[in-house]
């Protein structure tokens, strides 16, 4: 079973029609101009097409496409509206999320609760508040009711971003702004998880496709990143690299580009006095240094934490007693030509194929130097080149979030509304993959060879047969932290619906994507009758894993 469900993408196009292959290679000798090549590859694929621009393609977005072309659907995903429509249900719900407040609202409040804690019993030292239970029963409840209301806020987080993620129509910059929370990676520990709707919402998708340099500047000015790689602890006389290192190696230049520890110590001084302010109230300076000092929310430029001397970095001099010396850090970062080569090919590797044509990547790199870094302008030369054309023949293995949201897109998020996410979080976790859950900065890995091993391929072959009954638990009533409770969980469950086991068979979808089924698949799913154990067959199938 599980040999069939691992099979390679050669595998996969030795099982395509021969006249759809020949019609493939025919299209590429021509060399036709981008429009009618991309539109061609995605009347062939058009299931694999809409993976490739979203979490999964759906009856309403393969109606779309029929009904305007993939270069039209591709131009307007890439130019998105700024405020989707969802179904008003949803909407209603997410709007009313506490976590979706401001975070000068959010935060100090939180903070402002753990400090009392500490000084009325709890440990001094404490960073966290499940460091301890404190003295006494009264500090021990408060310090669980502290981490209840931080879990809530946290799940609020991760339940939008999913939700987001299967019914907002701005799929493509759904799944980007996905993207780049992996890039520019936070781990949900401590204070960050109740900040990470903030993140999403305010920091990363409306920069997700826009230029790289307004997306590495709402990163570094963000107090989640500046919480989790400590630059709010970086201080003149007390330097802590953590930041300057990872956003250089990670975020911009990446690997073997170049730098050296002195650069990344040089600006790590650089980069001294901006932090966080979690007290929500202005900093309190003398006369002298309130010109320099700057705040926006809860991030802060302390000048009087700031090393003003000057900095060499990759051969240029930054120098300042402002935070105008982040803004040069910003451009000197976002204008390096190892930036362009670095992002291009992440994102190349992202949506395309784990080892990208590199004739493919140079294009994007030039199309990136030639429109200062315009994300939505680079993956326009992405999609339209021949490349991803001829890609989508091919299988792209997906990574477990790309996985559980297709899935549920493929034939679940119907006419009901799922308004418990919880299945899919339970699934993500299962399949290694956790939302906001990996700790160290560098993301979690995007290729096959990180999430096909044998244990994983049962473990999807397990979510595939829960999803393929129905899931019910998707469609019970939203847990408590959609509710806006203070608490987890309390009283007796609600009572889950009855399973409705989906006809994926009948499905837009399935249909779509029956043409490109390999003899095998197609022999494996006429034994397996109809219902649950169909669904379940198909959606463990290469085809549907591979896109």
């Amino acid at each position: 079973m599980f040999d069939w469900m691992r099979r390679s993408s050669r595998h996969l196009a030795q099982g395509l029609p021969v006249v759809l292959l020949a019609a493939c290679a025919g299209a590429a000798a021509q060399a036709p101009s981008p429009q009618p090549r991309l539109d061609a590859a995605a009347r062939a694929h058009p299931v694999a097409f809409l993976d490739r621009i979203g979490w999964g393609a759906d009856a309403a977005q393969l109606r779309q496409l029929r009904q305007q072309g993939a270069t039209a659907l591709l131009d307007a995903q890439l130019r998105p509206d700024a405020r989707p429509v969802l179904p008003p249900e949803l909407a209603r719900t997410l709007a009313a999320l506490p976590v979706n407040a401001p975070l000068e609202q959010l935060i100090p409040p939180l903070v402002a609760q753990r400090r009392a804690i500490r000084m009325s019993g709890g440990p001094a030292g404490a960073q966290d508040p499940g460091a301890g239970a404190g003295n006494g029963a009264d500090a021990q409840a408060r310090l669980k009711a502290l981490r209840q209301r931080m879990n809530l806020l946290t799940r609020q987080a991760m339940a939008q971003q999913l939700l987001l993620a299967v019914y907002a129509p701005n799929q493509l910059q759904q799944r980007l702004s996905w993207f780049w929370m992996n890039h520019f990676n936070v781990f949900h520990g401590f204070l960050v998880g109740p900040m990470l709707a903030d993140y999403q919402m305010r920091v990363i998708e409306p920069h997700a496709l826009g230029h790289f340099r307004d997306l590495l500047r709402a990163t570094m000015f963000s107090p989640q990143m500046l919480l989790y790689l400590n630059n709010a602890q970086n201080a003149r006389g007390h330097i802590n690299e953590n930041y300057a290192r990872e956003v250089m190696e990670l975020h911009t230049l990446g690997v073997g580009s170049g730098y050296t520890q002195t650069d990344v110590t040089n600006l790590a001084h650089a980069l001294t006095g901006l932090g966080v302010d979690l007290r929500g109230r202005p900093l309190r300076l003398r006369p002298a240094w309130r010109e320099l000092a700057w705040q926006r929310g809860l991030v802060v430029f302390n000048p009087v934490r700031h090393d003003a001397s000057p900095q060499v970095v990759l051969g240029h001099t930054l120098q300042g007693d402002s935070v105008d010396e982040m803004e040069q850090v910003v451009e000197l970062l976002a204008d390096d030509p190892a930036t362009a080569r670095h992002l291009c090919f992440e994102l190349a590797q992202y949506f395309v194929a784990d080892h990208p044509d590199p004739a493919m990547v140079a294009a994007m790199v030039r199309t990136w130097q030639r429109s200062d870094g315009d994300i939505a302008r680079v993956l326009r030369t992405m999609y339209t080149s021949p490349q991803f054309a001829a890609s989508l023949a091919d299988a792209q293995f997906k990574d477990p979030m790309r996985y559980v949201i297709s899935v549920v897109r493929a034939g679940l998020a119907g006419p009901r509304l799922i308004r418990n996410p919880q299945p899919m979080l339970g699934a993500l976790a299962a399949l290694g993959e956790p939302l906001f859950g990996r700790s160290t900065p560098d993301g979690f890995p995007v290729g096959a060879a990180a999430w096909d091993g044998s244990g994983d391929m049962s473990t999807r072959f397990r979510i595939a047969q829960q999803f393929g009954a129905g899931a019910p638990a998707l469609y019970a009533a939203e847990p408590p932290y959609l509710r806006g409770d203070d608490a987890m969980s309390g009283g007796a469950a609600p009572p889950r619906p009855r399973a409705q086991v989906p006809a994926l068979a009948e499905g837009a979808v399935y249909r779509a994507a029956e043409p490109t089924l390999s003899d095998a698949s197609r022999q494996v799913l006429a034994q397996a009758g109809a219902g649950a154990r169909w669904n379940a067959l198909w959606l463990a199938s290469p085809e549907f894993m591979n896109q």
